[in-house]
C-alpha cells in the first residue's frame, strides 16, 4: 500500500508538467539586416513559424500552435519633414495556422505570438 501513495505525488507532478507544456506560449521574431533584405529567423524562430518571403508578401505557417497575433514593421523613412514608416498588427488571424501578409515592401521585422 505504501508504494501506491509514494507514486501519487510523482503522477501529480507529471500531470502538472504536461498541462504546462500544453499551454505554452512562444514568440517567433524575424529581422532583416538592411532595407530590401530578406527576413532572417532570430533564436530558433524557424522552429515555430515557417516563413516564405516574396517582394511584397509574407507567407507563413505555424509549426507549433495557433498564431495569436503578428506584427510586421517596415523600414523608417523620411520625406525631409516627417518620419514615415509602416506597421501592421493582426490580432487573432482568421486562420491561426497559415496566412499571407501583403505588406507592399520587404519589411524590417515580423513577430509572431504563438499559443499552444
Amino acid at each position: 500500500m505504501q508504494r501506491v501513495f509514494s507514486l501519487r505525488p510523482v503522477a501529480l507532478g507529471l500531470a502538472a508538467a504536461l498541462i504546462t507544456a500544453a499551454a505554452f506560449s512562444a514568440s517567433a521574431v524575424f529581422e532583416a539586416g538592411a532595407p530590401g533584405s530578406n527576413l532572417n529567423p532570430i533564436d530558433g524562430a524557424e522552429l515555430v513559424i515557417d516563413l516564405i518571403q516574396g517582394q511584397e508578401h509574407l507567407l507563413w505557417s505555424s509549426l507549433s500552435g495557433n498564431v495569436a497575433s503578428l506584427e510586421v514593421v517596415g523600414w523608417p523613412t523620411s520625406d525631409g519633414t516627417h518620419e514615415l514608416g509602416g506597421a501592421l498588427m493582426i490580432e487573432r488571424p482568421e486562420d491561426g495556422l497559415v496566412g499571407v501578409v501583403d505588406f507592399g515592401e520587404k519589411p524590417m521585422s515580423a513577430e509572431f505570438s504563438v499559443s499552444g
